[in-house]
């Protein structure tokens, strides 16, 4: 059924368990796993922040990319790593999902902004995910 399994990965709680979920899938049906991170600067200090400053979240979100891929190893998968630059994680993922032909995107309902919508019937979901899985055009699984 799943062959090629995206995990998004912001090294949040729900995220690692979204990757250690995705691993039990791929052993199971024997599904390649690819893992992404998405490296941007947030908005509000896009305009403010000097280089430097701007690869220094680079350097921070590889390390968020590398503890996801080693988690994953641990568990007996070989996953391929890809560290997304320059946008909003949702457009990123989407735009990952799209090009890379997966049949599932596997992602925590949570991430590390701990933003939770409240005002709509998804009440304990992030707004990355909920994003994601609004916008998605394959089979999207969410863990807490």
């Amino acid at each position: 059924m799943f062959t090629k399994i995206l995990v998004a990965s912001d090294g949040s709680g729900p995220a690692m368990n979204a990757a250690k979920a995705a691993a039990e899938i791929a052993k199971a049906v024997s599904a390649t796993i690819t893992v992404v991170t998405v490296s941007y600067v947030p908005k509000v200090y896009a305009g403010d922040i000097s280089p430097a400053m701007s690869e220094g979240y680079v350097d921070e979100w590889e390390q968020v990319l590398n503890m996801t891929v080693r988690a994953l190893e641990r568990l007996g998968v070989e996953p391929e790593a890809k560290l997304l630059r320059g946008e909003e994680p949702a457009p990123a993922i989407l735009n990952e999902l799209e090009s890379g032909g997966y049949d599932l995107l596997v992602v925590g309902r949570t991430g590390a902004g701990g933003h939770k919508i409240r005002k709509t019937g998804l009440a304990m979901m992030g707004g990355v995910s909920m994003k994601i899985i609004g916008n998605a055009e394959c089979a999207v699984l969410l863990v807490h």
